[in-house]
């Protein structure tokens, strides 16, 4: 137990906490390890221990984000009807948490874009769980008969790379002026067309 009395898990967290507020009050590029160690109680070495440097630390922001969006995700999942219905749903979900997250926190959308730009594990195991909950719904289509009896994991990534405009970090912030889900819901009704039982 270190000597502020914090579990190391705590200070993991309250580092976090500490972080978002400090990107959100002075912006992305002024946080200093040293500023979040002072209003921890820490030394400088002593947050060191936990996140390697600044960028590791940015990391850990992102990643709690992106599992806040994976547990959205999987609520959809849970839920009872239609799976073409819930994967409209699931991805209007994806889409309303990045427009969400660029019109009103955009200093923490340019870390998670940091982190994303270079393959990060934590990032790899969002994509990982999104692509099982997509496969996930389209397996249940199939059984309904709703969706052809194809490759789920194939037909998951058809579906995924089909509305990546509606889902891209950059993507999404270079459309964020525009009503886009009309566009999202229209590519999707198509591309399950496609891979219907009757195509």
């Amino acid at each position: 137990m270190p000597r502020t009395g914090l579990t190391a898990s705590e200070i993991r967290t309250k580092a976090i906490d500490a972080t978002m507020a400090k990107m959100r009050e002075d912006g992305f590029d002024k946080v200093r390890l040293t500023d979040i160690a002072r209003e921890l109680g820490l030394s400088h070495a002593a947050l060191y221990a936990h996140f390697a440097d600044k960028a590791a630390l940015f990391d850990a922001v992102s990643e709690r984000w992106l599992s806040a969006i994976d547990e959205s995700l999987e609520a959809v999942c849970r839920k009872r009807g239609e799976p073409t219905d819930r994967m409209l749903s699931w991805m209007l979900v994806l889409h309303r948490a990045k427009v969400a997250k660029v019109l009103h926190d955009p200093e923490l959308y340019k870390a998670f874009d940091l982190s994303t730009a270079v393959q990060k594990p934590f990032a790899q195991r969002h994509m990982d769980a999104m692509h099982g909950q997509l496969v996930g719904l389209v397996r249940e289509a199939i059984a309904k008969r709703r969706l052809r009896d194809a490759d789920p994991e194939a037909m998951a990534h058809v579906i995924s790379d089909s509305l990546m405009a509606f889902h891209h970090p950059k993507l999404v912030a270079q459309h964020i002026g525009e009503k886009r889900e009309p566009l999202l819901r229209l590519v999707l009704e198509t591309v399950l067309r496609g891979l219907n039982l009757k195509s």
